[in-house]
């Protein structure tokens, strides 16, 4: 990868002072006149992301299973390459940097393993002084809040983020070696995707359904019935419209979160059916209220996260419910945390509650 002469001049230069450094180091100011040679927010966030995913196993490690530290630098790249706004991206980072702090007493390393990533997320799209401070001084800063994401990663890396006279020193100067050469490197190969490697694969959470007295008893809830009634009218006049011979609309909701997958079969083919996000959102008011209604009238069993309603041309009108097993659909679309505010909406009895439930509120240690 070509680099100006000016970044190269730094690179040299920082590598002679890792190397005379008796800790290893690569010094605040070195660095900070390495990104703003560099100057290119682009290239800059992508070093952050480098720092994060160098990091992550340690994370990993202590988290195992994890979608959404990960997530985040994924969503990070994502930014970058203009796939995602600065909104959604702030508002998750916003919420795992709390998330992280609440490992603090668990794990400290692996808690700022994943407030790395946090870092990176602010760094996305932002500029060499707003990256790293302008404190005058050869000298690291003491406050957390002032740390760049390098240097935050090669605390985390080098042990030193538990107390700064544990640094292994080997290990800072195998991390500043690595940020001036793979890193930065790697960070200007512009094509080349950072987290193609990280593949987000959600456990399957198996899990026995438990029988339910909602299930049975809403047919003698006149409310519920009444809003199963209008449902009826409404995917009878939808299958009319496309002259199918069923319609299907499988609904999932979880705390405030909601997505649909509607299908239709005709003359035996299954078709995939988008319907307008006006009508989608009608339809989930109705399906709140269920929820709702039918959570009323037994607390202990929680509230279903899907509801699969079948109509066909015979005016019959099939409705399955799903409140334990978290199918493709509730992983691929809903994260923990989602779960965890659903929980909190519709607390479900410890009998209710399937193991992959239970781990996360573990995690959120919210008590059950």
């Amino acid at each position: 990868m070509k680099y100006n002469k000016t970044i190269k001049s730094l690179i040299r230069k920082g590598l002679d002072e890792i190397n005379h450094s008796s800790t290893g180091h690569l010094s605040l100011s070195t660095r900070r006149k390495l990104l703003q040679t560099i100057n290119e927010p682009y290239i800059i966030g992508r070093i952050s992301i480098l720092c994060a995913l160098k990091v992550y196993p340690i994370w990993n490690d202590f988290f195992r299973n994890d979608t959404e530290i990960i997530g985040l630098i994924e969503k990070t790249e994502k930014y970058l390459l203009g796939q995602t706004s600065k909104k959604d991206l702030l508002k998750d980072a916003d919420h795992l940097d709390v998330f992280a702090d609440n490992y603090m007493e668990d794990d400290i390393t692996a808690s700022f393993a994943a407030k790395v990533a946090v870092y990176a997320a602010y760094d996305a799209d932002s500029g060499a002084n707003m990256v790293v401070s302008d404190y005058d001084s050869d000298e690291e800063i003491e406050d957390p809040d002032e740390w760049d994401t390098a240097f935050l990663a090669s605390l985390v890396y080098n042990g030193g983020i538990v107390d700064w006279d544990s640094i292994d020193n080997k290990r800072n100067k195998e991390f500043w070696n690595w940020y001036l050469a793979e890193c930065l490197s790697t960070a200007f190969d512009k094509d080349r995707m950072l987290t193609k490697d990280y593949k987000i694969e959600r456990p399957i959470y198996n899990a026995p359904e438990q029988a339910r007295i909602q299930i049975h008893e809403y047919v003698n809830n006149d409310k519920v019935m009444s809003l199963f009634n209008q449902l009826e009218k409404i995917f009878t006049k939808i299958l009319s419209d496309i002259k199918g011979d069923a319609l299907i609309f499988d609904a999932y909701i979880v705390a405030e979160c909601n997505y649909a997958k509607v299908s239709y079969y005709k003359e035996g083919v299954i078709h995939d059916f988008e319907l307008s996000i006006y009508v989608l959102l009608y339809i989930n008011e109705f399906i709140r209220d269920i929820k709702n209604e039918m959570y009323e009238n037994q607390k202990e069993e929680g509230g279903f996260y899907e509801l699969k309603m079948t109509m066909n041309k015979n005016g019959d009108f099939v409705k399955e419910f799903n409140y334990d097993i978290r199918v493709e659909a509730l992983q691929k679309t809903f994260r923990d945390f989602e779960f965890a505010n659903d929980f909190k909406i519709y607390p479900r009895t410890k009998k209710f509650i399937p193991d992959w439930l239970a781990d996360i509120l573990k995690r959120k240690r919210i008590s059950f």
